[in-house]
């Protein structure tokens, strides 16, 4: 595959990227399925992902190395954006759930975020944001794995599981 020079820039927020509106389950849990929420101010991943980036970094988990984003949710698709001295490899795939951005990075740092769409009001926006920043609910999960990864439309995530 021949990469244009356009996929091979980095992009840089050259102004001073708003807060950003994050909210995180607080301890993190490995067994949770979400890390927290996220809610950008635009469809513009260069400035949102250098507010959330630099957010994240301040928190000492690790540097974030990559971002997995959807394509259909923002208004363009780089490949590399640069956030305080290091270039992020951003990689664009159609399979990934719309409301949803993975990170990865170092000390096998994953965190796993819900988004919330930028036009959404303040108090929908604020309440998506706590319930994905609470700690996975213990029965949800087990719901989850024992349904093979995949909740029956007809049990409620605390409903008894039967064998």
């Amino acid at each position: 595959m021949v990469r244009s020079a356009q996929d091979r820039m980095t992009w840089i927020c050259t102004s001073e990227p708003p807060t950003a509106r994050l909210r995180l389950a607080d301890p993190p849990s490995s067994r949770a399925m979400l890390d927290g929420g996220w809610w950008p101010t635009s469809r513009d991943p260069v400035v949102e992902l250098s507010s959330l980036i630099t957010a994240l970094a301040a928190r000492g988990d690790g540097v974030i190395e990559r971002v997995m984003l959807p394509p259909a949710a923002w208004d363009s698709h780089p490949t590399r954006i640069g956030v305080g001295g290091t270039v992020v490899r951003v990689g664009w795939f159609a399979t990934l759930d719309a409301e949803r951005v993975i990170l990865t990075g170092t000390r096998n740092l994953r965190i796993d975020l819900a988004v919330t769409a930028p036009h959404t009001g303040d108090v929908a926006a604020t309440a998506a944001m706590h319930e994905a920043s609470h700690l996975a609910d213990t029965t949800r999960i087990a719901a989850w794995e024992t349904e093979g990864g995949h909740l029956r439309p007809d049990r409620h995530p605390t409903a008894p599981v039967r064998a």
